[in-house]
């Protein structure tokens, strides 16, 4: 058959067919992001200034393979045999032959090579019953096109023919994974947007491919590049000089897709020296916000959410608290982008606190908690606090009620899983300091997670479905719990936040976080106070609560 010959056929089919499906494709192409604080900063003042080069130093690194070379979440399809030879001298069995024989492809037009002795009339589609297609003449070869729902993922394609006597034959399918995306890059762990001369960096980042696998994969260090792995990376990088840095992971899958990300950050020379005014007040008012992975890998944890959360309210007791729920779903609706969701039973009403009964405001906690739906399994907990917050600037009236004026604020998250996103809204740095900035640092903040601990490989192999590399920071930069999501009942824990919860009545938030090796003084109404205190990231933590007075804090940490 001529090559004139089999376009004409192929037109023909199109045609006959009215593959409306190829017409919406190309169309798609062709368009083708009134009171006093409980303790409230009333100056922030700064010595010191930035000697960053502009410079591009060139650097070593190491790669590693992470703890779990592989993803549990990945759906790896059934690999499908490689086309073999046809024997000229075989008898034809009836059936057809998609995309000679491949596996998987990246095209969105599907070629069909029809093997039969019925020439009369044919029919594709892809049901698997033949319920869908249009009779046309019978053709060799013919094409059908995929819609973009039907891309990246297995499609089924089914042939059926029917001869001269009106005899149907039966119904033909094959498969073959479409996938004309490529593999997801997540970054886990980064460095700061600037970090200090001479400190070095830590990069964890996971290279997949739900639907094909990954061929290859590349680290590049400002020109230095290296070869990395699919699954979890580990990169160490030793001291780093002054200048500006581009690290670049670029991977490709079997059929060709590839994708590439880099993170960027400065290294500087100088630290500043902060003076911190606060004013302590006798307020004990503390908001909380929990943030419930309702994704599909959840499941098992949901099951029992209500009993693994008991006791929480009982430490609470004596402080005027509030309490609001959203989800990691970073999608814009009802339960997701930092929404508060529903009271369990209870019509348009949305945050639960200090009035209720201890019984009555612990069974509604628990069972609104225990979530029904599946959400998004692009979990995103930092985003969705940002998002509540940006909510609380746009005066939204449930994020109004929640966060009030004269009160601290807390995050609890409970999630088998990571950030899944890279943006600013998801970087926990940028989060410290959007709280600092829109609340003018009245608000002293921390950050507890119930998550898969990095390192618990226990937990990995069973429930916890990523480390959450990322909420161990937010935890870390803020003295939070870093609690177990594998745990069977989380009471301990929960009780060990509810109490961390309490104890932001003794501590001082700053604007950045102190550096270890420079003095940190403490001052209430001019006289420098003794009392001891430990530093857990930005916040600096005394053995009591702090008593009504004018504090200041001198201390130093990295210019930014």
């Amino acid at each position: 058959m001529t090559s004139a010959t089999l376009k004409n056929f192929s037109n023909l089919s199109l045609k006959q067919n009215g593959y409306v499906r190829l017409a919406g494709l190309l169309l798609m192409s062709s368009l083708v992001l009134s009171s006093c604080d409980l303790v409230q900063t009333t100056s922030t003042s700064s010595e010191g200034g930035s000697n960053s080069s502009n410079s591009t130093p060139s650097s070593d690194f190491e790669v590693t393979r992470g703890d779990n070379p592989t993803n549990p979440n990945d759906q790896v399809p059934v690999q499908l045999p490689n086309p073999t030879a046809t024997d000229p001298n075989a008898i034809i069995q009836e059936n057809f032959i998609l995309q000679s024989g491949a596996p998987y492809t990246g095209a969105i037009l599907l070629d069909i090579e029809t093997v039969t002795l019925n020439r009369n009339l044919m029919k594709v589609g892809f049901d698997s019953q033949c319920a869908d297609g249009q009779w046309q003449p019978w053709s060799q070869y013919t094409q059908i096109a995929l819609m973009p729902s039907d891309t990246n993922k297995t499609v089924n394609v089914s042939v059926q023919y029917q001869d001269w006597d009106l005899n149907i034959s039966p119904c033909y399918n094959k498969q073959i994974v479409q996938d004309s995306s490529g593999p997801e890059i997540l970054f886990q762990l980064y460095p700061s947007a600037e970090i200090e001369e001479g400190s070095g960096a830590g990069i964890k980042f996971f290279i997949s491919d739900n639907l094909t696998s990954v061929r290859t994969a590349s680290c590049t260090l400002n020109g230095v590049t290296k070869n990395c792995f699919a699954g979890s990376n580990e990169v160490n990088i030793p001291s780093l000089s002054l200048g500006e840095y581009s690290f670049t992971v670029q991977a490709a899958d079997i059929i060709g897709n590839t994708t590439s990300k880099s993170i960027n950050w400065k290294v500087v020379s100088t630290t500043k020296k902060m003076t911190q005014n606060i004013l302590v007040d006798n307020y004990k008012k503390i908001d909380v916000l929990f943030v419930i992975d309702n994704s599909g890998s959840m499941a098992y944890e949901q099951k029992s959410m209500a009993s693994r959360t008991a006791n929480f309210i009982s430490v609470l007791k004596g402080l005027d608290w509030q309490i609001g729920i959203t989800t990691t779903d970073p999608r814009d609706i009802t339960l997701g982008d930092g929404r508060l969701i529903p009271l369990s039973g209870l019509k348009n009403r949305y945050i639960i606190d200090s009035t209720w009964s201890d019984t009555s405001a612990q069974s509604t906690l628990g069972s609104t908690l225990q979530r029904s739906e599946t959400g998004s399994g692009s979990e995103q907990g930092i985003r969705a606090v940002y998002r509540s917050i940006e909510r609380y600037i746009a005066n939204e009236a449930n994020q109004r009620d929640l966060i009030r004026d004269q009160s601290q604020l807390a995050v609890v998250l409970i999630s088998d899983e990571d950030e899944s996103a890279n943006s600013t809204k998801n970087n926990p740095q940028d989060l410290l300091k959007f709280i600092d900035t829109t609340f003018k640092g009245q608000k002293r903040f921390n950050f507890h997670s119930i998550i898969t601990r990095p390192g618990d490989k226990a937990c990995l192999s069973t429930y916890g479905a990523t480390y959450g590399e990322r909420y161990q920071i937010m935890s870390q930069l803020t003295g939070g719990i870093i609690g177990d999501v594998c745990a069977s009942d989380y009471a301990a824990q929960a009780k060990g936040i509810a109490q961390e919860i309490r104890n932001l009545l003794k501590t001082l938030t700053l604007a950045c976080a102190p550096l270890s090796n420079q003095p940190i003084t403490v001052t209430k109404n001019g006289a420098v106070i003794s009392n001891p205190f430990t530093v857990e990231g930005v916040n600096i933590k005394f053995d009591t609560e702090l008593e009504p007075g004018e504090y200041s804090v001198k201390y130093s940490c990295l210019n930014q």
